[in-house]
């Protein structure tokens, strides 16, 4: 099955933010020391025509007078830019969703059941126990610059804040902030990078 994903990196220019998404994206297949297979392949749009890019291109239509073409879909959006933000916006609104369904399905079978009853796997219960913890994987919609999950809301906005500070020089909510120059603020601090992957 494919799945779209999104990669949150940072970077000034996209090529930077590409290369550290693709570092990030080949973790998740299983690519270098250390590392564990999540996905079997992926795709970014700078690779490859990727089946999602019509979705891409809805989503950071909605709300223009103008419709995207889906064959000038960007491979990479700053973050702070209204089509980054559309577009992890959708990857939040989806992880919720799947995260919901997963949560009911194990909540309609658990109260029925019997701590014996769940330990051994009475009507799969243990497998949407499985997908409510996992931190990478099928159920999880975004990523970081390292590969790992972002399973919450919270987990998405303080990694936004950790990769803002660290372009501001600032060293978390109480250190000194460095001073910006003009050109510093008109730079890119961080991009999402979506991506198409199969598992």
């Amino acid at each position: 099955m494919h799945q779209l994903i999104r990669v949150l990196v940072p970077g000034t220019t996209q090529d930077d933010a590409l290369v550290c998404a693709h570092s990030a994206l080949d973790k998740l297949v299983g690519v270098g020391v250390d590392t564990a297979s999540v996905y079997d392949y992926y795709g970014t749009f700078d690779q490859s025509d990727s089946r999602y890019k019509p979705h891409v291109a809805n989503v950071i239509s909605d709300g223009r007078s103008e419709t995207v073409d889906e064959t000038t879909v960007a491979p990479a959006f700053p973050l702070d830019s209204d089509e980054g933000q559309a577009l992890l916006d959708d990857a939040l609104e989806e992880q919720t969703e799947e995260f919901g369904d997963t949560l009911s399905k194990f909540q309609s079978k658990v109260d029925d059941l019997s701590v014996e009853d769940v330990m051994n796997n009475v009507d799969g219960v243990r497998f949407h126990l499985g997908q409510l913890a996992e931190c990478r994987g099928p159920s999880v919609y975004i990523y970081n610059e390292y590969g790992g999950g972002l399973v919450s809301p919270k987990a998405v906005d303080e990694y936004v804040d950790r990769l803002h500070n660290a372009s501001s020089g600032t060293s978390g909510g109480d250190g000194d902030a460095a001073a910006a120059t003009k050109e510093d603020e008109q730079m890119s601090w961080a991009w999402l990078v979506p991506a198409d992957v199969h598992f």
